[in-house]
């Protein structure tokens, strides 16, 4: 989270120096925000998932010609819950300047902040040190989990990649504290931890010299403790406290203050266990007693997954939450993860049969406005209904099968299309997907692209990931233990540094095939003008081959309130009304 000021305090002694023939361990996040950093420096405001992977491959190769040792990657993958609070305030700083950007030009966004199929940057650029034009965008909205994906999917570095039931930088820190060696970070937490004789390298501090070599900056913790004689390496952690408690005081003052006894020992006792005692959370446990390992989720799935494995503990208080990422949407409209709802009701229902605890519900946060803001409340499904809802999904994959032969990418657009589509029928709502796709030539050919464009990438992606979250939890089990038909389908679902992009999706919006997926759309979901009403998504089944050919049924409403009933359509709102 950073301890302001602390950097450039303890910038006099730095050692300057070239980055060759060493081990490093690297902090999986900061890796994910500095290769976003390189993207934004070299004029792309918002990168695709495709080019946020290369990046990152293509800076690790660097320094793997330096035959630096990359060791390993770690990535948070638990949220200590004296952290969400910090959670909640960046969730909503972020949806702020969402709502900053749409105001400055309601019309849209220039297609020059969006990233090309062209963009790859030269070793120059990739370590320039050039201050950035203008301000930053918005983060691609699964940004870490594509820089993740792309590791994985990287011979040289998928072995490397740890994601961890802790953070990421407390596990730098107790690898450095083992076995020595050198952390990239851009955290200067890490300057706080205990690391024996371990070496801290900012992200930002790493370029080029004037012969092309590979040079950075390095702080010794147990180096400077000696330059300030400070009784021992760990009194880091005191200068740390002493820097935060009063960013005006000249170091010779801090190291005064650090011979002294400490005013506030509970205030001091409290900054320290973030540094000195690093909260691991247990792994949960599956019904056959064997411990489930989390090493391939996406850190925020895999903080659920943990929290649920927690939720048996009889001390533990907290409601089973998930804190969605901030999506790249039009903020005058409801919220792009509405839609697919039920998609992650049914990978939460799924996580608690995997999973035997007490939970019936999950909290989800999707804008967050502010940090004492409540959830989004979603009921678990029964077990039955969850069946039928999986049934349907294989299903509805068939039947587009049927129609789309060998063309992964466009039946998993319109598996997603038709979601979107079929939800807002239910509900009586006008689908912006449909909206978007029948003026797709009018729309996209500008120079800017309209935050209707961008809305409809948004819901197209919430769609995409919600099934991701599905088939996470689904793999946390053998295939043949939970739903098999749907984890075999959702094998298929593409990667996201895969995943159709800004510049991708208007090309299929402007294909000739554009026809066919209104067709295809209209064969599998009555559109308003052939039908006022369509079947509820509980009929999905082969038991009611009718209802997918038009035949109108009564739109069951959910009266649920506070209480735990869930209604047999799986496509009702299924929540309460209450904040987002």
């Amino acid at each position: 989270m950073g301890i302001p000021h602390l950097i450039s305090t303890l910038e006099p002694f730095a050692v300057h120096g070239l980055l060759e023939n060493q081990s490093v361990v690297i902090d999986g996040p900061a890796l994910a925000y500095h290769v976003l950093h390189v993207c934004n420096r070299n004029g792309v405001a918002l990168p695709s998932y495709q080019l946020l992977g290369d990046v990152a491959v293509a800076w690790l190769d660097e320094l793997s010609c330096r035959r630096v040792n990359v060791e390993a990657i770690y990535f948070d993958g638990h949220l200590p819950l004296a952290k969400r609070p910090t959670r909640m305030e960046r969730m909503a700083k972020s949806f702020g300047q969402l709502q900053l950007a749409y105001a400055a030009d309601t019309k849209g966004r220039a297609r020059t902040n969006f990233s090309s199929a062209a963009d790859k940057f030269t070793t120059s650029e990739l370590f320039s040190v050039k201050p950035m034009l203008g301000r930053p965008f918005l983060p691609p909205s699964f940004h870490v989990p594509a820089v993740i994906d792309a590791l994985k999917l990287s011979p040289q570095y998928q072995s490397r990649v740890c994601l961890v039931p802790g953070e990421a930088d407390a596990f730098c820190a107790q690898h450095l504290l083992k076995s020595g060696g050198t952390v990239l970070t851009s955290d200067s937490d890490l300057l706080a931890h205990g690391l024996g004789q371990g070496r801290v390298i900012f992200f930002r501090d790493v370029y080029l010299d004037g012969d092309s070599r590979l040079a950075c900056a390095s702080f010794s913790p147990s180096i400077i403790c000696e330059r300030l004689a400070l009784q021992s390496s760990d009194q880091i952690c005191r200068f740390a406290y002493e820097r935060r408690q009063d960013p005006n005081l000249s170091i010779s003052q801090i190291v005064q203050e650090c011979s002294k006894p400490v005013d506030d020992v509970t205030l001091y006792e409290e900054f320290c266990k973030e540094y000195l005692h690093h909260e691991v959370a247990v792994l949960p446990l599956h019904s056959s007693g064997r411990s489930l390992q989390i090493s391939w989720l996406d850190p925020r799935i895999s903080e659920l997954v943990l929290q649920f494995g927690q939720s048996n503990n009889a001390d533990d208080i907290t409601q089973e939450s998930i804190f969605l990422p901030i999506l790249i949407e039009d903020p005058s409209r409801g919220s792009a993860w509405e839609q697919t709802t039920t998609l992650r009701q049914l990978a939460y229902t799924v996580l608690r049969q995997i999973i035997p605890c007490r939970t019936s519900s999950v909290y989800e946060y999707r804008r967050v406005n502010n940090a004492t803001q409540k959830g989004r409340k979603l009921d678990l499904m029964h077990k039955a209904l969850a069946d039928g809802f999986s049934e349907g999904l294989v299903n509805l994959m068939a039947e587009i099968e049927k129609t789309v032969r060998d063309n992964l990418e466009l039946s998993w657009l319109l598996f997603c299309l038709i979601i979107d589509v079929r939800y807002c029928s239910e509900n009586g709502q006008q689908s912006h997907m449909l909206q978007i796709l029948q003026r797709a030539p009018q729309i996209t050919n500008s120079n800017k692209i309209s935050w209707g464009v961008i809305h409809f990438v948004a819901r197209l992606h919430a769609a995409y990931y919600s099934l991701r979250i599905l088939y996470q939890i689904l793999c946390l089990v053998p295939a043949q233990e939970v739903a098999p038909s749907l984890h075999g389908l959702l094998a298929s679902l593409p990667s996201l540094p895969k995943l159709p992009d800004m510049g991708r999706v208007i090309e299929l919006l402007l294909e000739p095939q554009d026809a066919q997926i209104m067709a295809i759309v209209a064969k599998i979901v009555p559109l308003p003008e052939h039908s006022e009403q369509v079947p509820p998504a509980a009929t999905w089944s082969k038991k009611s081959k009718h209802s997918r050919e038009g035949r109108v049924t009564k739109k069951k409403k959910n009266s649920l309130g506070g209480n735990s009933h869930v209604s047999r359509n799986p496509f009702d709102l299924l929540l309460q009304k209450d904040d987002e």
